[in-house]
């Protein structure tokens, strides 16, 4: 394990969106939420639940990415 400090500390979470059911996985209720330092925001709404995942699991990768690169 190093004992370098993580630069990136960002995550990012699928939510459903407010409002919605989310009973239908191919409706776009789902939003992509990042994560800091306590706060949080949208990154992307409006996404069926596969592309929200998506997005979070692509950006999340290009932040390890970018962590690994350092």
């Amino acid at each position: 394990m190093s004992n370098e400090v993580k630069k990136y500390n960002e995550v990012f979470e699928v939510r459903l969106t407010p409002g919605c059911a989310g009973n239908d996985p191919s409706e776009p209720d789902w939003e992509v939420w990042e994560v800091k330092e306590g706060s949080e925001e949208i990154a992307c709404d409006n996404l069926t639940q596969a592309e929200a995942q998506h997005m979070a699991d692509m950006w999340s990768r290009k932040r390890d990415e970018a962590e690994a690169e350092g």
